[in-house]
């Protein structure tokens, strides 16, 4: 299960309901900067929402090796220390001074169990958490919430009773 609880909403199409949802859950839109941490084998799925992200102005911050892959990729991304590593990397901005300067208001964390950064993954995300910054941990959510950045519109306030009425004129 990708999150505790569930929450639907209606739009114009998935993205605008996506963002809608998202938003009913407390879910902040990144303004500023979003640290990107992901295992390996993501990363040829990962491309594209990159491209995104970084094209819709984002400034990207990302772990050592995802920072070279993407910045490899003609993707621009600002390499961070491991919170473990802070020290061994001094020339590379810690995660935890980005976050107390507002610097990153979004953290996308996509591990898996095959790293030598579990421990590292775990004080990424409950800094996230403990800074009440967003936090995405599933692939098909992030790749939604980019797609949804890029393609929803201005978000409207329209009942389940409008959408119902749309419908049944469209059947007409």
């Amino acid at each position: 299960m990708a999150s505790t609880g569930e929450v639907a909403c209606f739009g114009e199409d998935v993205y605008s309901a996506f963002q809608k949802a998202m938003l009913a859950t407390g879910f902040t839109f990144p303004k500023q900067g979003i640290l990107i941490g992901i295992q390996k084998s993501f990363r040829p799925k990962f491309l594209s929402v990159a491209e995104v992200l970084y094209g819709e102005g984002f400034k990207l911050y990302a772990t050592e090796a995802t920072s070279d892959w993407l910045n490899a990729n003609d993707i621009p991304a600002n390499p961070v220390a491991w919170p473990s590593q802070e020290s061994l990397s001094p020339s590379l901005p810690p995660i935890r001074r980005l976050i107390r300067d507002g610097k990153i208001d979004l953290v996308i964390n996509l591990p898996n169990s095959n790293t030598k950064f579990v421990h590292d993954n775990y004080v990424i995300r409950r800094m996230a958490i403990d800074s009440g910054i967003a936090l995405l941990t599933n692939f098909q959510v992030t790749k939604l919430f980019a797609e949804a950045v890029k393609y929803s519109g201005k978000l409207d306030s329209k009942s389940l009773f409008h959408y119902r009425q749309f419908d049944k004129g469209d059947a007409a």
